[in-house]
This record gives structure tokens, sequence and C-alpha cells, in this order.
């Protein structure tokens, strides 16, 4: 009975995604995305703290690289913020696998970075879009976060 009661507690965890806006470009949305101990909007991260994601997505075409960008949003003003260099190269993140990416592949992305904000107690819009070798995104979303202080 015990095994029953923790594999229905762990259930929805493992299998339902954090439900994500499309961006205003209107790009292919990834399949799920999964945040470590987030499940709703918005996620509560402490300032410093990591966002640690795991999505999954399917090219609607190949590429032979594969950029990443997280922009924040305060309202309609973008936060000065990038991501580090050595996470602009989203075929490092991809799991098992690098780039080149083929249409219509699952691919796993994993991203984890430091949690950033002008300010604590603020919530913000997120926006994660990866991005081929065309300039055109393969995928991109918009999820909200809460950064407190530390």
């Amino acid at each position: 009975m015990m095994k029953f009661v923790v594999f229905a507690v762990l259930l929805p965890a493992a299998v339902f995604g954090l439900a994500v806006r499309p961006c205003p470009n209107n790009a292919p949305l990834p399949l799920e995305v999964r945040v470590t101990d987030c499940n709703q909007e918005p996620c509560v991260i402490p300032m410093g703290g990591m966002v640690d994601m795991d999505l999954d997505f399917i090219p609607n075409r190949a590429s032979t690289t594969v950029d990443a960008a997280l922009n924040i949003f305060l309202g309609n003003f973008r936060v000065p913020y990038d991501l580090p260099e050595n996470q602009r190269n989203a075929c490092n993140f991809f799991a098992g696998r690098g780039c080149p990416v083929s249409q219509g592949e699952t691919i796993n992305y994993h991203l984890s970075t430091p949690a950033s904000a002008p300010f604590a107690d603020v919530t913000v819009d997120l926006e994660l879009q990866l991005t081929g070798d065309d300039g055109q995104p393969l995928f991109c979303f918009r999820s909200s976060a809460t950064i407190t202080a530390a």
C-alpha cells in the first residue's frame, strides 16, 4: 500500500510539465517544460539560486547549430541579462547528443543557470528561445518566476 501512495504522489510531478505561454513571435512551443521544484507559474526562485529545467522539443527543420537566449522581462521592460557565454551554444546541452539536429526528432534540452533580477520579491517573465542556423526560432516560450531574497 505504501508503494502505491508514493507512486501516486510522484506520478503527477513526473508526468506533467509546467504550462507555458507562447512568445509574441508565434514561434513553436516545446512539447514539455519541466522545472525543478515548480509545477505552476510563477515558479519561486531565491536570488542567486539555480533555475534548473529540462524540456523536450521537436525541430520543424534541420539545423547545424542551435543558439540559446534567455530574456527577462519586468512588464514590457527587458531586464539587461544574457545567458553566460558557455550556455549560448544549446548543442552542448542536448541530452546524449549535440548538433546537428534533424527535422522531426525529439530532443531533450537541459538548462541550469543562476536566477538573476534587479531586485528581490518581484515577478518577472522569462523567455527562452532556441534559434537555428537560419536565424529563425526552433521554439520559444514564456513563463513567470518570482525571485525572492536569498
